[in-house]
């Protein structure tokens, strides 16, 4: 390779330098070039020979302190692989990746400074690279008040008439009033959790001008936990056979963090524990974020009792508050904000509050008036209290450390400490304040042994003393009235120990039977998230996917060059924005579109834009960013194809005040105004004063688009306008449970070189759930499409995939086989299906799947092969692995390989292997 083409390579990579914000992770990026004797599975596309006669160099790298290395071309990967041989005079770039909020110091032996770091491979190479901590500062942000827990009628039970009288009553809480009731009492920001459903963010009432609006659910059977920040509802499928019934809960947790959504055990007295308040199997789940230690209609003292036995055993978590409130009725007593959970956060973004969630940085007041904790930690005595309530520390055992406390509102109050193991064994400090603001330290040797402190409030109330759980008995809600030791204020525990602990539960999760799978780190760092990967192979394999730093969400790129190697390092897309997500990737020849849901209007209220980004370089450089779609609305999931003659054709999802989601469709450059494809045929309905649930709102989500080498194209989504109620788990008179809507795929085509859409037709079953579809045209003309579906059960049921085939005449229409279950399992869980061409042009199948020993979701694929599609592959690659997609004989991925620890550990990358032969 010539050198101006190295250099030229350098300067096109070296201008894209992957960022992370202000805190800066850094990349170090350095030119490549030339081919690697590194050629076996870890190489998915094969790599290129060394020149003949060329005698391969060995490189080593020595990684000190918490990072990675990667080179390109491939070969070194440390962790796993931190030596390989290169071909004689071969070019290596070495990219370091710092963990989490490690810096990069620079390099060492044949490579010198921070910056630039290319090896000639002449001879044998040592390297030495240095990762440091950031230096300790005391933690910056705002405290935000908000409620992880308040139902509306999207519940079957969730409001007054429902649940006193029955399902068949009508709703007098619809989503507005829920709402409106937490911007009166002045919170921040709100998660709506009905039960076993995400239809509420579907609802055209799910906005505020002025509070935070962030996704949230209770899911599961049996126990209940509360989701945040997920892109879907979390399906509890059925118990894996012969394992304990805390394996789907842990199944559960995996799926929440796969989409770095935060998983709550909600009321732990309810579902975690025995009757005697002993924890139960299902209590040995491992991962959770929070622990709902004050839920307004449950028992907040065997709720703390509960998390201090599980601090006891290793687990490591936050702690929240939730009013769980079902009743307008109650609203002076337990509605939103009752108690509020506050989060420490640096933005007030929902990446901000969830990052702040994640770490346990919270603390739970009763009410707006009621005291508020403050609890620091200077762990390792140098003046500075770096640590705050969540946080867990590792530390040399024996040195002076200092607790901090501080309590605002609380005069008259008793301000209690305790360490582990916590209230069995008293008070560390217990202090009576006398004044509205007090504050106090208190000193410790840091131990030898795991151990926690937490701080709580006690005193004299009212309103927290009233059990809302009796309130139909009022001979049980007087002895259960609890006025002078009230508990008026809790803190998330600070964790100090000589490591970071592990849990120790009853029954072990199964050790992880994935083994080495040789595939290419794509992008992302240990202990951050990145997720959502897409791909498109044409000239290169392209792929984008969303990285989450502090407080934000960015669109990564990277290029695989047709020899399976790499020439440039992660780059980001979305420029400086800090709420890009969802990408989608097309290529064609040397053309590549980008697709990503954007909020640049801020997040009060939520407005996402559809963006896009084109190459006609095969990625090497980047035109500006479009901004295809800005409305007052919700315009979301995007996806993108390339029509006969180029131009990309975009497809999403859009909700605004007044109307339900549709499916609108765009050829960018030819089209002045998109065109909506789901309303012909819908019924809407206007809600009723006298019954929230009289609304018919049928929402078109969940778009797909794939494109035929001439020029069709077909668009699906998920669609449940045939549902009796749709929205709804159950209208006035119809419908029981938590069941979900009788969802269907719709599926449209467009004929090459025509503007006319055909009818639409539906696939899937009336009785089924039907949902997340995916489409492609193979080589050779068929377009096949994918989807997840069960039956209409709200939990203890499993997914499966289902496929169906179409010939496709030359007008467009399609005729399609009758949907077939690919890799038929009725023990086995897959969801979220992708589609793409091998590189022989056949379809592949790809899904993340539950059906491993060890409970761990894998990747599995299927091809379809003439007539039928094979028996499929599992691949048993090491870790959590989910959210796949594949093209050109490529699977991306996102793992949990490197994670560190099943609890309390964000790692999650991504990576590209080769699809099974």
């Amino acid at each position: 390779m010539a050198l101006s083409t190295v250099a030229a390579r350098y300067r096109a990579a070296s201008a894209n330098l992957w960022r992370s914000g202000a805190t800066a992770t850094l990349v170090v990026l350095l030119a490549a070039c030339g081919s690697s004797t590194h050629n076996d599975a870890s190489n998915p596309g094969g790599g290129t020979p060394p020149p003949t006669g060329s005698t391969p160099k060995a490189l080593t790298i020595t990684i000190d302190g918490a990072g990675d290395v990667s080179s390109m071309p491939s070969g070194i990967d440390c962790g796993p692989h931190c030596s390989a041989s290169f071909a004689g005079d071969t070019t290596v770039t070495l990219l370091a990746t710092p963990a989490g909020d490690a810096q990069f110091a620079g390099w060492s032996g044949d490579c010198s400074g921070v910056d630039v770091c290319t090896l000639t491979m002449d001879a044998a190479r040592k390297v030495r690279a240095r990762f440091v901590a950031a230096p300790a500062t005391a933690p910056t942000g705002d405290w935000l008040k908000g409620d992880l827990h308040v139902h509306d009628d999207h519940s079957s039970d969730g409001s007054f008439p429902r649940q006193v009288f029955g399902q068949g009553f009508p709703g007098n809480l619809p989503v507005s009033d829920q709402i409106a009731q937490a911007e009166r009492v002045g919170l921040d920001f709100l998660m709506l959790t009905d039960h076993r459903t995400y239809d509420q963010h579907d609802d055209p009432l799910w906005r505020s001008e002025t509070l935070l609006l962030i996704p949230g659910e209770e899911a599961n059977g049996s126990p209940h936990a509360t989701v945040h920040g997920a892109v879907d509802t979390i399906v509890q499928g059925a118990n894996p056979p012969d394992a304990p019934e805390f394996a789907r809960v842990q199944q559960s947790i995996w799926d929440a963090h796969s989409q770095d959504a935060v998983w709550v055990t909600a009321h732990p007295d309810d579902g975690e524990t025995d009757d005697d308040g002993t924890p139960n199997a299902r209590a040995n789940a491992q991962g959770m974020d929070l622990v709902e230690a004050w839920n307004r209609a449950s028992n907040p003292d065997a709720e703390i009792d509960y998390c201090e036995n599980r601090w006891n055993a290793g687990f490591r978590f936050g702690i929240n508050g939730g009013s769980d409130d079902h009743f307008k009725e109650l609203w002076a007593i337990a509605g939103p904000g009752s108690p509020t959970s506050e989060a420490y956060a640096a933005s007030a973004s929902e990446r901000g509050i969830l990052d702040a969630l994640h770490h346990g940085h919270t603390r739970i007041t009763p009410s707006a008036i009621a005291p508020l904790i403050t609890f620091t930690a200077d762990v390792d005595g140098d003046g500075v209290f770096e640590a705050m309530a969540g946080d867990e520390a590792a530390a040399t055992p024996g040195r002076a450390a200092t607790l901090r406390i501080r309590v605002q509102h609380a005069l008259g109050d008793t301000v209690l400490l305790y360490p582990s193991p916590g209230r069995s064994a008293g008070t560390l400090q217990s202090v009576l304040a006398d004044s509205d603001d007090v504050s106090f330290d208190v000193d410790i040797t840091t131990p030898d042994t795991p151990q926690w402190y937490r701080v709580e409030v006690r005193g004299l109330g009212l309103v927290a003393g009233i059990d809302t759980s009796n309130l139909t008995d009022p001979a049980a809600l007087l002895s259960s009235l609890k006025l002078l030791d009230q508990l008026r204020g809790l803190a998330s525990p600070i964790f100090i120990g000589p490591t970071l602990a592990q849990a120790a539960p009853d029954v072990a999760i199964p050790d992880d039977i994935g083994r080495d799978d040789g595939a290419l780190w794509v992008a992302g760092a240990r202990e951050r998230y990145s997720g959502f990967a897409d791909i498109a192979s044409a000239d290169a394999t392209h792929i984008v996917l969303e990285a989450h730093e502090p407080g934000a969400s960015r669109i990564v790129y990277r290029r695989l060059e047709s020899d399976g190697d790499w020439r440039a390092a992660p780059q980001v897309l979305s420029s400086e924005s800090t709420t890009a997500r969802f990408p989608h990737v097309a290529a064609r020849g040397a053309t590549v579109f980008v697709v990503w849901q954007d909020e640049p209007h801020g997040q009060i209220p939520r407005r996402p834009v559809i963006r896009l980004r084109r190459s006609l370089d095969g990625g090497n450089s980047w035109q500006a960013i479009e901004t295809i779609r800005d409305i007052d609305g919700r315009s979301e999931h995007p996806a993108v194809a390339i029509d006969a003659d180029g131009d990309p054709v975009v497809v999403w999802q859009e909700i605004t005040p007044d109307q339900p989601f549709d499916v609108m469709v765009q050829t960018v450059g030819v089209d002045a105004e998109p065109t909506n494809l789901s309303r012909d045929g819908k019924t809407l309905v206007a809600a009723s004063a006298l019954d929230a649930r009289h609304a018919r709102d049928p929402a078109s989500v969940w778009p797909a688009i794939a494109s035929s080498a001439d020029g069709r194209i077909a668009v699906a989504w998920q669609d449940n306008r045939d549902d009796p109620d749709p929205l709804w788990t159950g209208s006035t008179g119809n419908g029981d449970g938590t069941n979900p809507d009788d969802w269907q795929i719709a599926v449209r085509t467009r004929g090459a070189g025509s503007s006319a859409w055909s009818a639409l037709q539906t696939l899937g079953s009336n009785d089924r759930a039907d949902r997340h579809p995916a489409l492609r045209y193979g080589d050779d003309g068929r377009m096949v499409a994918a989807w997840d579906s069960k039956t209409l059960d709200s939990s203890g049921v499993n997914l499966s995939i289902q496929a169906a085939v179409a010939s496709t005449d030359d007008s467009g229409s399609a005729t399609f086989t009758a949907p077939q279950t690919l890799a038929a399992d009725a023990d086995a869980m897959g969801q979220y299906p992708h589609l793409g061409r091998d590189a022989d042009g056949a379809v592949r199948a790809v899904w993340y799947d539950a059906r491993a020993a060890d409970w761990r979701w894998r990747v599995m694929t299927t091809k379809l092969a003439g007539a039928g599609w094979d028996a499929g592959t599992l691949l048993l690659a090491p870790g959590v692995n989910t959210w796949p997609a594949t093209d050109g004989g490529h699977i991306v991925f996102s793992s949990t390989r490197r994670a560190q620890r099943l609890q309390r550990d964000r790692t999650q990358q991504i990576f590209v292997v080769g699809a099974p032969s």
